[in-house]
């Protein structure tokens, strides 16, 4: 379970948040940006659900400090949006806001766990750029890629275009750093979401299976067993996403130990997961 931090004035909004997540996460309502700071300073908040305009007009810069001093936190706007509103919008992103919910337009309840859903994704990729330690640009960018989009169909071609690189030249820098090939990266991206979804013991092996994509229940089960032998239900037991991180981090450094000379790119992962 996470924590879900709320600056949402409107208690129609955060009553229909709360149905969306139902017992999924713990929320904790600030009624101020000076009482969200402190929960996140008290409570392991992964995620900041909030109305841009709770006191007012639009607060960019405490959204700022926020993401300043939490990088790993997603901040999720949950705001009306009117044609007078639209320029905040933009303003909010270059600050910092990861998504945009427009109340009465996209929120539902299956819409907001959805986004919710990908904030997490996210927020681990914040925690997973601390661990990668010091890599090549283009390799920690595909690394934080195939997390944020776990619950995309994301595939080689898709990821080489998002990074806007040649897919040869994304096996090369990958390879070159130690690091699995973009069709295996892809799964150890979606393994990672998985695991962290499994620190939640209320969501089963099937449910996890079934919000990433994966084939099957079982198909997951044989993906878990292939890449770290290991059962959904001991990855949970081990210590969930940070144990899948460390199982990368270690085939990374392996690989790295079994080819002689300097490898362009390469640095020792730093692990601080």
């Amino acid at each position: 379970m996470g924590v879900i931090a709320t600056l949402l004035p409107n208690s129609a909004h955060f009553q229909r948040l709360r149905a969306a997540i139902r017992d999924r996460h713990e929320l904790v309502p600030c009624a101020t940006w000076d009482a969200l700071a402190e929960a996140c300073e008290t409570h392991p908040v992964r995620i900041a659900v909030v109305d841009l305009y709770a006191t007012g007009e639009a607060n960019f810069e405490r959204i700022r400090q926020l993401k300043q001093r939490w990088p790993g936190l997603s901040l999720l706007s949950y705001s009306t949006i009117t044609m007078d509103r639209v320029r905040d919008v933009f303003d909010a992103g270059r600050m910092g806001m990861d998504a945009l919910i427009v109340a009465d337009q996209d929120d539902s309840p299956r819409q907001l766990l959805a986004r919710i859903e990908r904030a997490e994704s996210r927020s681990l990729g914040g925690e997973v750029r601390l661990a990668l330690g010091e890599v090549d640009p283009s390799v920690r960018d595909a690394v934080l890629l195939v997390i944020t989009r776990a619950h995309e169909h994301l595939s080689p071609s898709g990821l080489a275009r998002l990074l806007a690189l040649p897919r040869r030249t994304v096996s090369q820098r990958l390879a070159a750093a130690g690091y699995p090939p973009p069709r295996r990266l892809i799964t150890w991206g979606r393994l990672i979401v998985a695991s962290r979804m499994l620190e939640d013991p209320r969501r089963t092996a099937d449910r996890v299976a079934a919000n990433l994509g994966f084939p099957s229940g079982s198909a997951f089960r044989n993906v878990c067993q292939r890449y770290l032998h290991s059962t959904p239900g001991d990855i949970r037991r081990r210590g969930g996403a940070a144990f899948v991180v460390r199982a990368l981090l270690r085939q990374v450094r392996q690989a790295n130990a079994q080819t002689p000379g300097p490898r362009a790119g390469m640095r020792t992962p730093a692990v601080a997961l």
